[in-house]
């Protein structure tokens, strides 16, 4: 039986594009101690990653970003 303190949540992240329905490959953004603290890291790292591409790109592409937490008894 795997102790709930054993288990981690990888953070991973995907940018999608809204015109053409489709994503680029999902990335691993981390291993976090909490779901709190990979959905918050998530959250953070979707608006960091929207001002670095730009309004420009995210408007001209339709640009989003999803992001997901999954369990892992991964160190």
């Amino acid at each position: 039986n795997i102790g709930l303190s054993m288990i981690k949540f990888i953070l991973m992240m995907k940018i999608c594009s809204a015109i053409e329905g489709s994503c680029l490959p999902e990335y691993n953004a981390g291993v976090y101690d909490s779901w709190y603290d990979c959905a918050t890291i998530g959250t953070i790292n979707t608006l960091g990653a929207l001002k670095e591409i730009g309004p420009d790109e995210i408007n001209e592409k339709k640009l989003y970003i999803v992001f997901k937490c999954n369990p892992t008894t991964e160190a």
